[in-house]
């Protein structure tokens, strides 16, 4: 019997991107890209890693912007110690989602996993991928409800997670409306009736975040190619993802925007053995009959929402505010040796990395040290992220701060809810608040 290669079922994609919202963290001049800022001394991009690994999922591709290539590059082929059989594909710096994945579809072969380097969650993998297989939707997209913030630095970015309204049958779980609300009145918006009359029972929702977790059917790439020629910076949130859920009630869009043409022609080459079942169905449930100008039509769509529950921790260190956040959470789950002895303080709400020297009468509470940190005497640290390579002298206090790789920080300087660049050197008794502490050109 001839051998059969065998043919995973999914592959996935990170998307490592620059990280706008973490400016000055993500400088590329002193600091990092995003995907290797650490959380809780671990690379962030180390935890999606890990749950696609636990995913059962073999095959990653990472998407990384020119700018942050190299020193990602060196991460995933000298550091990384899993089992993932990873290849790295570089983009140009100006790409948007979609158009990034529209520059690697030659590679996408199969059903695939698209994963944002900043979530984290505590979700259990096979709960959303059995979902997904059991629906057999053209998409699945996770979302969750963040938590509260319990204070800290909030970040200098203007740029901020734009509110979407979500709308989902409460029935079976379909993704039935997606708005940004600064496309309408956020206090006021409207519903086709033709969707009402479809989706009696919808919960419609602006407290949900999209999780930028989605598994989409291998023909959807070749949507993707086609929005991104269209548009410039083309995102899979802001329009592939609106266009496949608009799709499955809007005959003419999915027509006019290659929606239909796509997937009957996946549809042709390879049937759906889930699609050929229904068909042959007795108890399928009957169709609600549909009056409208998209009577008698079936879109090829079908999207899924799966919804994070509350007791399940998710969230996106997308912006400054939510990387502390992410911070915070794990150093409180992290099992590790939190105090590297000395005269220093160090609470049990906080880490501290390997080398690290702690000097005398020196407070360590609800923090992160990096690796390989000197710090003086008589320092209080409260409520901050230092990460390695960092010197801070004598007296000085932190509280709500981060600091970046390879910074300095002079003696008897006080500053609280800052963010200070990378090898930025701060002068002795500076006193700042609510400040970006960077060099000229990385503002």
């Amino acid at each position: 019997m001839p051998y059969r290669k065998r043919v995973p079922e999914f592959q996935a994609v990170i998307m490592a991107g620059y990280g706008n919202g973490l400016i000055p963290l993500s400088d590329e001049k002193n600091n990092m890209p995003k995907a290797l800022l650490p959380i809780v001394n671990q690379p962030m991009i180390s935890y999606p890693l890990a749950w696609l690994e636990s995913s059962g999922v073999s095959d990653v591709i990472v998407v990384s912007l020119a700018s942050g290539s190299k020193k990602l590059g060196h991460y995933l082929d000298r550091v990384y110690e899993g089992q993932l059989h990873i290849s790295m594909e570089i983009v140009d710096d100006n790409c948007g989602t979609a158009q990034a994945l529209a520059r690697i579809k030659d590679k996408i072969k199969t059903d695939f996993i698209v994963i944002s380097c900043d979530l984290l969650t505590s979700l259990p993998p096979h709960q959303f991928l059995d979902m997904h297989r059991s629906e057999d939707p053209t998409v699945t997209a996770l979302f969750f409800e963040p938590s509260k913030s319990e204070g800290g630095p909030t970040g200098s970015s203007k740029e901020t997670e734009v509110t979407q309204f979500v709308g989902i049958d409460a029935t079976n779980s379909q993704l039935v409306y997606l708005n940004n609300s600064d496309e309408m009145d956020t206090e006021e918006f409207s519903v086709r009736m033709s969707l009402l009359s479809k989706h009696p029972v919808m919960n419609i929702s602006r407290l949900l975040q999209d999780g930028h977790l989605y598994i989409f059917k291998r023909w959807v790439i070749d949507l993707i190619n086609e929005v991104s020629i269209k548009r410039s910076r083309a995102s899979l949130k802001e329009h592939v993802l609106p266009l496949l859920v608009k799709s499955q009630h809007q005959r003419v869009l999915a027509d006019r925007e290659g929606v239909t043409k796509a997937a009957e022609a996946s549809l042709s080459a390879n049937p759906s053995t889930q699609a050929l079942a229904l068909g042959l169905s007795t108890t399928q449930a009957p169709e609600i009959e549909d009056r409208s100008e998209n009577a008698q039509w079936k879109s090829p769509v079908k999207c899924k929402a799966f919804v994070v529950a509350k007791d399940v921790y998710c969230g996106r260190a997308n912006s400054i505010a939510n990387y502390f956040e992410l911070n915070r959470y794990y150093t409180k789950i992290t099992d590790k040796d939190r105090n590297p002895g000395g005269q220093g303080q160090v609470g049990a709400d906080s880490l501290v990395g390997d080398d690290t020297k702690l000097g005398d009468r020196t407070s360590v509470k609800k923090s992160t040290l990096g690796s390989h940190v000197t710090i003086g005497k008589n320092v209080k640290i409260v409520n901050s992220i230092v990460m390695d390579h960092v010197v801070l002298e004598d007296n000085v206090k932190l509280d709500g701060c981060i600091v970046c790789s390879g910074a300095k920080i002079c003696e008897k300087s006080s500053l609280k809810d800052c963010e200070v660049g990378g090898g930025f050197r701060v002068e002795k008794e500076t006193q700042a608040r609510n400040e970006r502490l960077v060099d000229f050109q990385e503002q």
